[in-house]
């Protein structure tokens, strides 16, 4: 049984949670006897990638950030994709995003789709660049695809809610842990403050970090030992500069870059809580990763969350200043509330592995490859 994965999320995509999924996979399935698999990649500067036995991929770092050499560099992917295709030597497609590029070549071939989450469906008018008009897209690869793989009953239910799809050809497998503290770094340890909250990734649009900022201002201002640690998702906007300075709280805010799997580790591990404010995710790797270095996690009610971390978390009403400042309060102050949350973590952890959700892929494929 072979499969066939194409280039999409990995051309000019250097880290982010769909390239660190499908990475995660075929790191997975290489070298087992019961699978092979081939990625379509002739260009890509994906870290996941770099040191990856199974791709052959050619990095352009230098020309990284000029926009003809990425024109090219998707140009020749998509062509390289085309001819794996109209090869046919694989027994089921599974690409890496929603383009619909390969529809006509595909044949009768099976195609098994990832559906991530309805965030452009939710949120694409208030926020277009989440990609607004992608709906009539999916929509179509819904209808071609002969196993739709959702990545969390949250997501099953917005795929329901907003498409037109056969429910019995939905199936769910989350996503598993893939932090792993690796064995070497080049990074010196770092240097945080005693007490901190931990906020990590991209700060904008649904990410709802003003609104978390706003809520935790009140705490931050009467607890002078407390810090906010914002990690990764770029340096500091000028309007977020703006604001940390007009709560006076210039010493209080500290942007940490991450280098590393290393790097999150230490930060999960040294804080007080982390907390998690998004308005929808379609999974949440984030809590996983927290709770597997022991950090308690306090995030948004509703959404997929509690489908990981289930009594582990507190859980808060995003769209409510008082709600975050309430359940953050909470955790920050209660050592035995924190204890609790940390064992219930360890807890909830192993049944979120890379391995289970590459093990009920292959099962996916097998019933694919057989039909």
């Amino acid at each position: 049984m072979k499969i066939l994965y194409d280039h999409q999320t990995f051309t000019g995509t250097q880290y982010g949670g769909i390239s660190r999924y499908f990475y995660e996979l075929m790191n997975v399935f290489e070298g087992q006897e019961e699978i092979a698999f081939e990625l379509s990649l002739t260009f890509s500067n994906n870290e996941y990638l770099k040191n990856a036995a199974f791709s052959s991929h050619i990095g352009y770092g230098r020309f990284a950030h000029n926009k003809r050499v990425n024109q090219a560099v998707s140009m020749i992917n998509r062509l390289c994709s085309l001819s794996k295709l109209s090869s046919g030597q694989f027994d089921v497609f599974h690409p890496t995003y929603y383009h619909s590029y390969f529809l006509e070549k595909l044949e009768k071939k099976p195609l098994a789709l990832t559906f991530h989450d309805v965030l452009s469906e939710k949120y694409g008018d208030i926020y277009p660049v989440l990609g607004k008009g992608l709906t009539e897209l999916k929509q179509r690869l819904l209808h071609r695809a002969d196993v739709v793989i959702a990545v969390s009953e949250a997501t099953k239910r917005g795929i329901l809610e907003y498409f037109q799809v056969d429910e019995s050809k939905i199936k769910v497998i989350p996503l598993g842990s893939y932090l792993v503290e690796p064995t070497t770094t080049s990074h010196p340890p770092l240097i945080l403050p005693e007490q901190y909250i931990l906020f990590v990734g991209n700060r904008s649009f649904y990410k709802n970090f003003d609104l978390f900022f706003e809520a935790i201002t009140p705490i931050l201002l009467k607890d002078k030992d407390l810090h906010l640690v914002c990690a990764g998702g770029g340096d500091f906007s000028y309007q977020e500069i703006a604001a940390i300075g007009r709560a006076g709280l210039q010493k209080h805010v500290i942007y940490q870059e991450i280098h590393d799997d290393s790097t999150v580790g230490q930060l999960y591990a040294k804080a007080r809580v982390f907390v998690f404010p998004s308005l929808m995710e379609g999974f949440g790797l984030p809590i996983l990763e927290a709770m597997s270095s022991g950090c308690p996690v306090v995030a948004t009610a509703g959404t997929s969350f509690d489908e990981i971390a289930n009594d582990a978390a507190i859980y808060f009403d995003a769209e409510k200043s008082d709600s975050i400042q309430t359940s953050v309060t909470r955790v920050v102050y209660d050592e035995d509330l924190r204890s609790k949350m940390q064992s219930r973590g360890y807890e909830r952890v192993p049944l979120f592995r890379a391995e289970n959700t590459a093990k009920q892929t292959v099962e996916v494929y097998k019933e694919l490859s057989k039909a």
